[in-house]
């Protein structure tokens, strides 16, 4: 089961089959948890953190940001984690899910 750091909403089709899911990372230094978003490098200075999900999903599905995604299974475990934009090569194709969340 994944925990509450993954975006449950946008799922992103790697080429070799994988499906990744944006992840909020924890700031060392501010402790914040975020989802890390960039519009340039692969580092925390070229990065800005959103913790809203809604505008995360924003700014990676219409405003070319990159974002850190990963696989449900860890790196260690056989899955994968990067920095993937939507046009990235290595991304065949993304959705957009709606979450039916129950009320209670």
């Amino acid at each position: 089961m994944m925990s509450d750091l993954y975006c449950r909403k946008l799922r992103l089709n790697h080429v070799e089959g994988d499906v990744l899911y944006p992840m909020r990372v924890k700031d060392r230094e501010t402790e914040e948890v975020a989802f890390r978003v960039s519009k340039g490098g692969n580092t925390k200075h070229d990065s800005i953190p959103i913790t809203d999900e809604d505008d995360m999903i924003r700014k990676v599905t219409t405003q070319g940001y990159k974002v850190r995604a990963r696989t449900e299974a860890p790196p260690g475990r056989g899955g994968r984690t990067g920095l993937y934009s939507l046009t990235h090569r290595a991304i065949r194709s993304w959705q957009l899910l709606e979450t039916k969340e129950k009320q209670i």
